[in-house]
């Protein structure tokens, strides 16, 4: 009986090797992703950052055949994340709301920035048109018809009068967790403003559109935090009220405000935030474990104007970050197949016909 065990045996040694050499194989062609550790991105909650990270996520799952991760971080979390290396990958990085931390990670070598996702971005305090100058098509008269400062809105604060407390106006803030929230609060107490105003803090971005679109749609008055390239802005008819011009000395202040090395009293100015290009960043390890990845995120730029238009789409059609993707797959192909090399490319473009893009 020896014999045919020993027999039995080696067959089974044979096929067990046989299927791992197979196995591996299979391994070896176009499946590689398998292998490849996933790649985290960072939300941090706004309508152009869930587009941009739903065109790398595609990208890089679909053309390069890493898994992709997307985790959703407060500004201060992704912060300390990429720096870490527990997220690989923020793809709007608003530099100039938070200098001392990208100065500080870039010199480093922890953060890498990869240059310009878009090339024209600003920021500031906005009321509608109509607020200041009416509208004579919806019957609406000016209500603040010398309002165009920051250092006007004390003469107005009854126009946007909060309702919970009819002694002061009501200053709409961006959301908790963001870094620019607590730059408009500082701005706010080195303007005057907080004898006049109280501020409002909206439960999400989504909340922050809902407030400002239902003002709009209703003719009512609202002074609000946004920002630009958005939907809204292009949607809706905006003014920004002027601040003192940008001085990187004002704002290193407010950073230190923030940073707990200064009382905001202290401070008896500030000044406006500064118009910029917002870049990608990525923790530098990602460049030895995915260099191919870098590559392209470096070559990634979805341009102002093509993302307010995706913007404007995701909008009015109701439509998921994925599907703008998607219509920004099909509507600027001169863009995206500059970023990435043949092979990928190919892939691509099986990969968006087979999702319904029309190519």
């Amino acid at each position: 009986m020896l014999p045919i065990n020993y027999r039995n045996l080696v067959t089974g040694v044979l096929i067990a090797l046989l299927v791992g050499m197979l196995a591996l194989a299979g391994c070896g062609e176009a499946g590689d992703g398998d292998d490849k550790e996933a790649i985290v991105i960072t939300d941090t909650q706004f309508q152009t950052l869930w587009i941009n990270n739903a065109i790398a996520e595609f990208i890089i799952e679909e053309g390069y055949e890493y898994p992709v991760e997307i985790i959703s971080a407060s500004v201060p979390v992704m912060n300390q994340s990429l720096r870490s290396g527990e997220s690989d990958l923020h793809l709007e990085l608003w530099r100039f709301n938070m200098m001392e931390w990208y100065t500080e990670v870039t010199e480093s070598g922890e953060v890498i920035d990869l240059g310009p996702i878009y090339d024209t971005a600003r920021q500031g305090w906005y009321v509608p048109r109509y607020v200041v100058e009416g509208d004579e098509e919806r019957g609406i008269e000016p209500m603040a018809p010398g309002l165009s400062s920051v250092f006007d809105l004390p003469d107005y604060w009854e126009v946007f009068e909060d309702p919970e407390d009819p002694n002061k106006g009501v200053f709409l803030n961006s959301i908790h967790g963001w870094d620019c929230t607590e730059i408009n609060a500082i701005k706010m107490e080195a303007y005057g403003l907080t004898d006049y105003y109280n501020i409002q803090y909206p439960g999400g971005a989504a909340a922050l559109d809902t407030a400002l679109v239902r003002a709009y749609e209703r003719g009512e008055p609202i002074v609000a935090y946004y920002w630009e390239p958005t939907w809204l802005m292009g949607k809706y008819d905006f003014v920004m009220l002027d601040e003192p011009e940008y001085d990187p000395e004002v704002q290193s202040m407010i950073r230190r405000v923030i940073d707990g090395d200064m009382e905001a009293e202290e401070l008896d100015t500030a000044c406006a935030y500064q118009t910029h290009a917002v870049h990608k960043g990525i923790n530098a390890e990602l460049k030895d474990r995915a260099p191919e990845v870098v590559e392209f995120v470096e070559a990634m730029n979805v341009g102002t104007e093509p993302l307010n238009e995706t913007a404007a789409y995701m909008e009015t059609e109701d439509a998921t970050a994925e599907e703008a993707a998607l219509w920004y797959f099909e509507n600027f192909q001169d863009r995206w197949r500059d970023w990435v090399p043949a092979d990928v490319e190919e892939r691509l473009e099986a990969a968006l016909i087979e999702a319904g893009a029309d190519l």
